[in-house]
């Protein structure tokens, strides 16, 4: 039985780019020679729209509830996986709750503005109240720009924060419309994702270290 990592992306505040940052993991994954799969508890389904324009298998799809997620989770661990993707909705619906309650760490997206940032603290008590791990990524931001910096700074006091944002790029607008990822069109958009999934697999998969609040240096 492989060693399942379960990976929810969550943020009360809708708009954030869950489905994007969800979609571009992935495949970050695969790149990594990771069996990976995608459970898409959002109605909206922008992730499996994505998912349903690609021609390859990797990542898989799963359908999934509230009500039966943990059964297929471990279904999915059975099946030899190593890391399961979860999109939520922007809520604080059951199947919010449900992605949560199975996650090894929850990314937690955030655009660098300030109401987006105000509600940040509504997310971060919705992951508590599970006693999950949570990380975050600045989302839809300029590269090193003051706004990007400073949404770190302020997220950094609550817990670990990606090295690299996901960019306001065209790219990846296009590459969620074509099933595919903006690291294949867009440099820039590839070191970004090779920095970002080199966080999360640290935080994932090692065994070293605490996955938020402050740590010791």
């Amino acid at each position: 039985m492989s060693k399942l990592k379960v990976l929810t992306i969550a943020n009360r505040k809708g708009g954030a780019g869950k489905s994007t940052c969800a979609a571009h993991i992935a495949l970050e994954a695969v790149k990594a020679n990771l069996k990976t799969i995608l459970i898409d508890l959002d109605p909206q389904k922008t992730l499996e729209t994505w998912w349903n324009l690609r021609d390859e298998d990797n990542p898989y799809l799963a359908d999934s509830s509230a009500t039966d997620i943990e059964k297929k989770i471990q279904s999915i661990k059975e099946k030899g996986f190593d890391l399961c993707i979860i999109d939520t909705p922007g809520d604080v619906s059951a199947n919010t709750v449900a992605g949560i309650k199975v996650a090894d760490l929850v990314l937690i997206p955030s655009k660098p503005t300030s109401p987006d940032l105000g509600a940040i603290g509504r997310t971060i008590s919705m992951v508590n109240d599970e006693n999950c791990p949570y990380v975050f990524l600045v989302t839809q931001a300029i590269s090193r720009s003051n706004a990007a910096l400073q949404a770190a700074s302020v997220l950094s006091e609550f817990g670990a924060v990606a090295p690299a944002v996901i960019s306001n790029r065209i790219a990846y607008v296009n590459a969620m419309s074509v099933g595919t990822s903006a690291g294949t069109i867009d440099k820039t958009a590839a070191e970004e994702l090779a920095s970002i999934w080199g966080f999360l697999s640290t935080k994932l998969f090692s065994k070293k270290g605490k996955t938020n609040g402050k740590e010791k240096i």
